[in-house]
């Protein structure tokens, strides 16, 4: 099966701008027509195989010594990281469409296009999958195309005609979206894009996942979101989960952050938390909001840290570190704001606060102050570029294009020791 790059459709897909009655003649796009999968083939497809380099960077989870690595739409690569000086990359468990995962004492859960796949990795060497919970995820392709009777469109083809889009403003041949048109036939990107991209294709002890997480896990229920509903799945039983709620959220939901009885749901207008502590009725106790941009979020349970960020994907154009009040959850209060380079992922630990600042690297603050955390940087690494990062007890694990890069800190002045590194291959 040829998969497409899953960054790629999701930067097209985060560019809706709405629908126009566009009559204009579209010979200046890229044409592209979608290439199917058999739903069958996609769920006799996982598997373990032997270990193999890693592409492309995506979710990072760890749990008992071991860090799970997500490459888009193609699976998880598992490593050994019994010693983070010398991690061993031990296997990869091929997952068609699979983007988020967490995980339990034994068992994981990740999204293959539009359903929940549950496995055994009680032996990681060895993971079987257990269960499969079926189309559940019916939002997954946002062209429209998800699950057909065709099935799955897992790879966009490049054609040459450009009459197949019909120019009479009939209202439904044509929508149009920032980056170029949907039609019956596929999709119609506009040259400036086609030119930078490529179409190629608890009873439970959870581990610890990133601030980009869209699955969590909280009172021994999976909370998995998407772009604006919030699906839950009571996992008392981690090999046999029950598919609870699906609750509406609102549109444009993007990352969910897990504290004592609460989540904490990052949006691309603000930030929202819901009291869980009866999980499968959750309730809302507050809607922050901030001007539009990408936003994961975490919480040291007193303040909530927010970074918003820019970019033709995030539908903004602030970079900043918003610092808000959650003592009272239902009542936010922003207390302070600091401008930051383009931030990503970010992680809260012994009062350290850790961003990872695009192009800018890796900053650590000390987060002891609140209204001075800005001013109050420990340390600056600007040759680390990493997209996520999770810090717990001085272990500090970060992901980016390049690699998966690990550190360890010291208590005292804030510096940090190399320790290793899993490099990427893009060309592979």
């Amino acid at each position: 099966m040829k998969a497409l790059i899953p960054t790629t459709i999701l930067l097209l897909s985060s560019l809706f701008y709405g629908c126009t009655d566009t009559c204009e003649t579209v010979s200046s796009y890229q044409y592209y027509e979608p290439v199917f999968t058999s739903m069958e083939e996609i769920r006799q497809s996982v598997q373990l195989s032997d270990a193999k380099n890693i592409k492309q960077s995506g979710k990072i989870y760890f749990i008992n010594d071991h860090l799970l690595i997500n490459e888009p739409n193609e699976g998880i690569h598992i490593i050994d990281n019994t010693n983070p000086a010398n991690p061993k990359n031990i296997g990869f468990i091929n997952i068609p469409g699979n983007f988020d995962l967490a995980a339990v004492d034994g068992y994981l859960y990740v999204d293959s296009y539009v359903d929940l796949v549950v496995l055994d990795i009680s032996d990681l060497t060895n993971p079987k999958e257990i269960k499969r919970i079926e189309d559940i995820f019916p939002n997954y392709n946002s062209f429209g195309y998800y699950a057909t009777d065709d099935g799955i469109v897992t790879a966009w083809k490049e054609t040459t005609s450009t009459s197949q889009i019909s120019t009479e403003c009939d209202g439904s041949d044509l929508i149009y979206y920032g980056w170029g048109y949907r039609y019956a036939g596929g999709i119609a990107v506009d040259m400036a894009f086609a030119e930078s991209i490529s179409m190629s294709g608890s009873s439970v002890s959870p581990g610890i996942g990133g601030s980009m997480a869209k699955f969590t896990i909280n009172n021994d229920h999976l909370f998995m979101i998407d772009d604006h509903e919030m699906r839950i799945a009571d996992i008392t039983t981690p090999s046999a989960p029950m598919l609870g709620t699906k609750l509406q959220v609102g549109w444009g939901i993007e990352t969910v952050f897990p504290y004592d009885d609460m989540l904490f749901i990052g949006a691309n207008n603000g930030m929202y938390i819901y009291d869980v502590s009866s999980p499968l009725n959750p309730v809302e106790l507050s809607n922050y909001s901030h001007v539009n941009s990408c936003d994961p979020v975490v919480t040291d349970g007193q303040y909530a840290y927010v970074t918003l960020r820019s970019g033709n994907s995030c539908a903004g154009f602030t970079n900043q570190l918003e610092v808000i009040n959650i003592e009272d959850p239902t009542t936010p209060t922003l207390v302070s704001t600091f401008p930051m380079y383009n931030p990503h992922g970010l992680s809260i630990s012994d009062g350290r606060l850790f961003i990872c600042d695009g192009e800018a690297g890796l900053k650590i603050y000390d987060a002891s102050d609140v209204m001075q955390i800005g001013n109050n940087l420990i340390k600056h690494y600007g040759d680390i570029h990493a997209y996520d990062v999770i810090a717990f007890n001085c272990n500090i694990m970060l992901i980016g294009d390049d690699g998966l890069q690990q550190y360890h800190c010291n208590e005292f002045d804030g510096d940090i020791t190399y320790l290793s590194t899993i490099e990427f291959n893009k060309n592979l």
